[in-house]
């Protein structure tokens, strides 16, 4: 059974079960109820290496455990929602880090209204916002790969985001982004756990190419399910 003081020693950021916490935690803006076991406010993407780490250790033991995200809580579908660990973006992961002239770099934690005022200085938009515009975050509309009401014409967040870093399953971080044939190739040829990554994701797509775009639904805006068959 995971601990308070556990976990504790593994971040720097915050850890917390209290019952006000654990009971705000439990609800998104869906109908569901569901209690995690601790909350935390990751400091750092050191914090999140050293999680995903503890997390792995901990299920090989045979322990139950998972990480679950959460930026804003306002998805509709339960995903921010766990029994066991919620990691809680909008507190230290909240930071626009640079505006360009065509792009932003930002956090998940950032919520989309402030990120809307920055980038309107530059006389730019993200037209993929959802209806929750002022209340969501970055990390739930790149998640959730939201749209909303300029969907029809401008398309959903995939079209937008051109590179993620993120914490892979071995605690490391990567940049993912869209490959080429040949940089996907190579990529492949690595002996590391990227390699791997990416020679079993190639698989999975490649060998159930036609029943992943047989399945994709005949429609112009489609929230359900993961987009399989955009991704090769």
């Amino acid at each position: 059974m995971i601990t308070l003081p556990e976990l504790r020693r593994v971040v720097k950021g915050d850890v917390l079960n209290d019952e006000h916490t654990i009971q705000e935690f439990s609800h998104d803006a869906s109908v569901f109820e569901i209690r995690p076991s601790f909350v935390i406010y990751p400091k750092d993407a050191d914090d999140l290496k050293r999680l995903v780490l503890f997390a792995s250790e901990k299920r090989r033991a045979g322990e139950q455990i998972s990480l679950t995200a959460r930026s804003a809580g306002t998805d509709m579908s339960g995903g921010p929602l766990s029994e066991s660990l919620i990691l809680g973006f909008t507190k230290y992961f909240n930071r626009i880090k640079e505006v360009g002239n065509d792009y932003a770099v930002a956090e998940p934690g950032v919520y989309y209204r402030d990120f809307e005022k920055e980038i309107s200085k530059k006389n730019l938009i993200m037209p993929s916002y959802p209806a929750s515009r002022e209340l969501c975050a970055l990390g739930g509309i790149i998640a959730n790969n939201s749209g909303g009401e300029k969907t029809l014409s401008y398309g959903k967040t995939e079209r937008y985001v051109l590179q993620l870093k993120t914490v892979l399953a071995d605690g490391n971080e990567y940049t993912l982004q869209p490959l080429t044939v040949p940089e996907l190739s190579k990529k492949m040829e690595q002996k590391d756990f990227e390699g791997e990554f990416y020679r079993k994701l190639f698989h999975l797509l490649d060998s159930h190419y036609d029943l992943v775009r047989q399945a994709r639904p005949d429609v112009s805006k489609n929230s359900a399910g993961y987009y399989l068959w955009n991704v090769w």
